[in-house]
């Protein structure tokens, strides 16, 4: 099912070109908590077809972020409807936000994982829409422009090296996709816990420890 999506979000860039990933941006953004995998169809219209990856990447993060504007406005009436459990989550990230403001938009913003554990807590607690705006477009355009001149960069590389581009466009790929999926499995909650009781140095020491299982997502029993 996953590799009917991508090639239907890559269809889409293929088609359309620069409307094609704004278009994909906001889909791949727009439903909370379920992980489109929008980059990849960015990252193979850097590196395939005859776009500039700047001019790319700031159309894509305008698109990304649109969707989360849409997701933060909705979030605003949906107090009733979050469990204990994930009250005392979005009472957290409340702190964690109300002490690093913009910050924590921009950081959480910036990876390709779900960024939803910030973005409706900030409907909930009124955060300013201004700040949040500026801060998530910063962050999305920052991804999307990375992983375009990456893609560019990564594939003609690998072209180079395996002496084909089919290779380089099957390597690179696969390289975004086991990224993605990798930071898919990180709990975010748990890293803004320790950075909120501890700074980045609980994070860094719990790394250097061998310890990087505690900030992988726990299945539920």
């Amino acid at each position: 099912m996953l590799e009917n999506l991508e090639k239907w979000l890559i269809q889409i860039v293929v088609e359309h070109g620069y409307l094609g990933a704004f278009i994909v941006s906001v889909l791949g953004n727009l439903i909370p908590f379920i992980p489109i995998p929008y980059l990849v169809a960015i990252f193979y219209m850097a590196a395939y077809l005859p776009v500039e990856p700047v001019i790319l990447g700031i159309i894509s993060g305008i698109g990304g972020t649109v969707g989360k504007v849409i997701v933060y406005i909705f979030s605003f009436g949906s107090g009733k409807l979050i469990g204990e459990e994930k009250e005392y989550r979005i009472a957290r990230l409340r702190q964690l936000l109300d002490k690093y403001g913009a910050l924590a938009v921009f950081v959480f913003t910036i990876t390709p994982s779900p960024d939803d554990i910030v973005i409706i807590p900030l409907g909930l607690i009124r955060y300013s829409f201004f700040k949040f705006l500026i801060a998530c477009l910063a962050g999305k355009i920052a991804l999307s422009m990375f992983i375009a001149v990456f893609g560019k960069t990564f594939v003609n590389i690998l072209g180079l090296m395996l002496g084909g581009s089919i290779y380089g466009a099957i390597a690179s790929i696969i390289f975004l996709i086991i990224i993605t999926v990798a930071l898919l499995k990180i709990d975010w909650m748990i890293i803004a816990d320790i950075v909120d009781q501890e700074g980045w140095k609980g994070v860094i020491r719990r790394l250097r420890d061998g310890r990087w299982r505690e900030f992988l997502v726990k299945k539920e029993s």
